[in-house]
């Protein structure tokens, strides 16, 4: 009975044996799938120089030779300098099913902050990895990069005015000409915002003297940055410190637009002749 069953279990196990050895040679292997029928990408734009000015956009036309069931996102992806998402802002290209054509945009954002040697270096293209394989690999991203040409409002003088800390400082001008002799003039730099910007002094306000003060009310000692934007596009860059400890060292002004009177302590001088603006550190 043992001997019958030994033989039993053999004969099984060469039978196995032999299915899996029928199995193994019916298979096939499969074909490696290839991205090389994949579609290719062509990046096409207009835009050929080595500045772009604030308020300006660069547009890419991007084309693929053939259709696809889903959709690809292409993007500018930032690889190098300084100018941010308040500078620059990107509107990425859908290509949807069944499409060949699309447009992204890469944007230069016109503020009312001058700014100085910003530069912006992107490569364009399906990056991210969902998307990045659904074209063919042999496509070769075009990078792009240029500086940010900063623009002024050519008609006022922009005052900007940033600082370190928590506290809350304003700014305001006053006007000091044959017209209007020292008057409130204006506190669009009185918001509560850190940058606070001032545009209230215009070519075409009355030729003469102009005075940018701060608020810093109770404030601590301060380093602050005052950038000044001109009409003719250039930029100043003043570094400053408002020391609190000893306002007798400023001249007050006291402000009373608002129904109270503040104090206000200038910081600079303009003289404005119709033309051109000249400001001096107080």
């Amino acid at each position: 009975m043992r001997k019958y069953i030994k033989f039993k279990l053999l004969g099984l196990a060469f039978l196995v044996a032999a299915l899996a050895g029928c199995d193994t040679a019916t298979q096939e292997v499969s074909e490696v799938v290839s991205p090389d029928g994949y579609p290719m990408v062509t990046f096409t734009t207009d835009f050929t120089g080595t500045s772009l000015a604030e308020g300006d956009t660069i547009v890419y036309t991007i084309t693929m030779d053939k259709m696809l069931d889903r959709s690809v996102t292409f993007r500018a992806t930032q690889t190098g300098g300084d100018a941010d998402g308040h500078d620059i802002i990107v509107e990425p290209a859908v290509m949807s099913p069944y499409t060949l054509e699309t447009e992204l945009l890469i944007i230069c954002v016109q503020d009312n902050n001058p700014e100085v040697g910003e530069s912006y270096t992107a490569e364009i293209g399906a990056t991210s990895l969902a998307d990045k394989y659904l074209v063919n690999q042999d496509v070769v991203n075009p990078t792009i990069s240029f500086d940010v040409a900063n623009v002024n409002d050519p008609t006022l003088l922009t005052v900007v005015l940033s600082w370190g800390t928590d506290a809350d400082i304003d700014i305001v001008t006053w006007s000091n000409t044959t017209t209007y002799p020292m008057t409130e003039w204006g506190a669009g730099g009185a918001t509560g915002a850190n940058p606070e910007i001032d545009q209230a002094i215009w070519l075409a306000d009355p030729v003469g003297t102009y005075f940018v003060d701060f608020m810093h009310w109770g404030a601590p000692p301060f380093d602050y940055v005052l950038t000044l934007g001109y009409p003719d596009g250039s930029v100043d860059v003043i570094e400053g410190f408002f020391d609190s400890d000893n306002l007798d060292n400023y001249i007050l002004d006291p402000w009373t637009a608002w129904g109270g009177s503040y104090p206000s302590y200038r910081i600079l001088e303009v003289e404005n002749d119709g033309s051109v603006f000249t400001v001096t550190v107080l």
